[in-house]
Order: C-alpha cells, then sequence, then structure tokens
C-alpha cells in the first residue's frame, strides 16, 4: 500500500511494557534498531522494554530512549513493507528526537545517546527541588495563563503542555501549583489534578538542563531534509540546523505547543496524520484540535499488516 502523511510520534507517559515487541520479533530493521541501541548505550534497553519493572521504565533517563526506539521501530517497519512518503513530522516533547530521525535530519544513534543525555539532565535539574506538574481540564488557554499568572505570587508556575483546546498542563514549584489548581477549579475547571512525574518539566526549573542539553547539540549533526518539521516550542516550521537544535535546548523550559502545532501542520494542507509509538495519544488529542484530520495510530505490527493488506 502507498502511504503518504505526516507523521506524528509521541512523548513520555506513552510508555508501557512489551512496546514494539512484535515489530522486533519479526526480524528486519525493528530489531536491528533495538540491538544498536544496546550498543550505543552500553546496557539492554530491549530488555528494559519488552521484560522490565514499569517504574524502572517510567525513570525519565530511561523512558527517553526507550520510546524514541519502539517509535521508530514501529515506523521502520512500516516503511519496510509499504511505499511511505514523509510529508511532514511533529513529536511531543521527547518526540521531535523520534521525528527528526524520521525525516533523515538526525542520526539515529546520535539521537538515542541525547535523549539519555536528556533525561539525565532533566532529573538532575528536579533534584531536591518541591516542584511537580498538573493537568488542568475544561479552562480555555487565557485562562489557564491568568491562573499562572496570578499564582506566581507563591512561586514559579508556568503553562508547560498545550495538549488541545481545553486540556492544559502546567509546571512548577508546589506552592504555586497548589494555589493555581484552588484558582483553577475557581474558574471554572472540570478537574485539575497533579501528574505523577519526577519534576517541573517545560518550565525555567528546567535552566540547568537546558544549558547542559545545548551543549551536547552542538556536537550532533543535523542534516539538510525533505519535509516539514514543525516545532513544539514556537509551533514553526523549522530547517536551519541551528534553528533546530537552540529550538530543542529551549523546549526545556518553555511550553510545548501542541495544539498550535497541530494547527500549523493542517494548514500546511496535510489532513491524513499516522502516529508511530504505544498508545493513541495524538489520535486522542488531534480529535479535539481538528476534526477534519484523520489519525491512524500505527502502534503494533498488527496494524502494519493491516495497512500492508489494503
Amino acid at each position: 500500500m502507498n502511504i503518504s502523511g505526516f507523521f506524528l510520534f509521541p512523548g513520555q507517559g506513552a510508555q508501557i511494557i512489551g512496546m514494539a515487541k512484535d515489530c522486533f520479533e519479526a526480524g528486519g530493521y525493528a530489531k536491528s534498531l533495538f540491538e544498536e541501541a544496546d550498543e550505543v548505550l552500553g546496557f539492554s534497553l530491549s530488555d528494559l522494554v519488552f521484560n522490565g519493572d514499569e517504574d524502572v521504565l517510567a525513570r525519565t533517563e530511561n523512558c527517553q530512549p526507550a520510546l524514541l526506539v519502539s517509535s521508530l521501530a514501529l515506523f521502520e517497519t512500516l516503511r519496510e513493507r509499504c511505499n511511505v512518503e514523509v510529508s511532514g513530522a511533529a513529536g511531543l516533547s521527547l518526540g521531535e528526537y523520534t521525528a527528526l530521525v524520521s525525516l533523515g535530519a538526525m542520526d539515529f544513534a546520535d539521537a538515542v545517546q541525547l535523549v539519555r543525555k536528556r533525561g539525565q539532565l532533566m532529573e538532575q535539574a528536579g533534584e531536591g527541588k518541591d516542584t511537580g506538574m498538573v493537568s488542568v481540564i475544561g479552562l480555555d488557554d487565557v485562562l489557564v495563563e491568568r491562573v499562572c499568572e496570578d499564582a506566581s505570587e507563591f512561586g514559579v508556575v508556568v503553562p508547560a503542555n498545550y495538549n488541545c483546546p481545553g486540556q492544559l498542563v502546567i509546571s512548577g514549584e508546589t506552592k504555586a501549583l497548589e494555589k493555581a489548581m484552588e484558582l483553577a477549579k475557581e474558574a471554572g475547571a472540570k478537574r485539575a489534578l497533579p501528574l505523577n512525574v519526577s519534576a517541573a518539566f517545560h518550565s525555567p526549573i528546567m535552566e540547568p538542563a537546558r544549558e547542559g542539553l545545548a551543549e551536547a547539540l552542538r556536537e550532533v549533526p543535523i542534516r539538510e531534509f525533505e519535509g516539514r518539521f514543525v516545532n513544539n516550542a514556537d509551533a514553526k516550521v523549522l530547517k536551519d540546523a541551528e534553528e533546530i537544535r537552540e529550538s530543542l535546548a529551549r523546549q526545556l523550559v518553555s511550553p510545548v505547543r501542541w495544539t498550535q502545532s497541530m494547527q500549523v501542520a493542517s494548514a500546511g494542507g496535510d489532513k491524513i496524520f499516522y502516529e508511530c509509538g504505544p498508545g493513541k495519544v495524538c489520535q486522542g488529542l488531534m480529535k479535539r484540535i481538528d476534526k477534519d484530520c484523520d489519525v491512524t495510530s500505527v502502534n503494533s505490527l498488527a496494524v502494519v499488516e493491516h495497512l500492508q493488506d489494503q
């Protein structure tokens, strides 16, 4: 089957034990990706992904390379079995690295090492700090931004993820988050729930991680590529290698503008999307962002085989 569309890749939180194991067992390029990642990282990531403990997999430093490799295993299995044309790509936070590899802009081995380093830097930036993240459901963007502004007298609190209309995540110091939850409920939020995360990602608290990641990114080649890469930090189409490096580092301390990114992708003419990775997070968000867009979640070998047979 000929497959043409814009590709999406999930971020931290989508991981599950056993993801992409069916693609690995089917052999081909997916198997070699896991084997290369094991060699590059110096430990058996594949064993952790297929047979490990959920809590160990969920650690930021493990979760990020695990999701990147698993998502690419699904993507490459699809590409091996179908005639795939990638018009563009985007990823949720960590998923930006997966997107760049799918476009041929970044080498797989470089990306695996980078996201492992990224995870470690993010963990370190949050150590010893009383911080977290909260999901706010049922308020529009402007109201959530106002809530953060009003609660900021109690500490750092900022919008971290514009996931879809009516679903935002805020990030910051615990006292400020507690005040923001109170204000959000007063403003009419349906829910304001703390998330099970280790730190305040996509906030100024990640500044030490941004500095470390910027340094690591300077060592990584980013090649010219075909297709559109829509970034998180600005929801813009980026082509220039230096702009991409700067954006990837800045993303750690700025919000993931996913709603706006998907609007940019759609406005550019893309209406057919494929999500490669475990779960259906990107598909679910797109239903709330643009109902005219069709998203197929390629989250198992069975889905790949179904598309192959069409």
